[in-house]
């Protein structure tokens, strides 16, 4: 039975965890990165529901995650010309929003 979150919600809450860090950028990456983010978040919770039902790994998980997250992180760096720097922090701010979704919805399933 898939984990019920609200992805539009957590893509929401993980966008604005970003805001502080992109600054001046945030109004040119807000347009792009909603999409993104919900979809990394679709994504990743479905990987914790695999690893929570027996279908994969954590360290299967953990390694599609890692790129999946390199891929969030390449869509940034070209939305708005940031920096390296500002694109990982602001990716890890919203994962940081993401992790405790995941850890509410789906104790006990550690991805990161």
């Amino acid at each position: 039975m898939p984990t019920q979150i609200d992805i539009k919600k957590t893509g929401a809450e993980m966008l604005e965890a970003m805001k502080t860090i992109l600054g001046k950028h945030f109004s040119e990456v807000k347009k792009m990165a909603i999409g993104e983010l919900e979809d990394f978040a679709k994504r990743t919770i479905e990987l914790a529901e695999k690893v929570n039902n027996g279908e994969i790994t954590q360290a299967q998980a953990k390694a599609i995650l890692k790129i999946r997250q390199n891929a969030v992180e390449t869509v940034m760096l070209s939305i708005a010309g940031i920096g390296l720097l500002a694109a990982q922090e602001a990716i890890n701010a919203a994962i940081g929003i993401l992790i405790s979704v995941l850890k509410k919805a789906i104790p006990g399933v550690n991805l990161f």
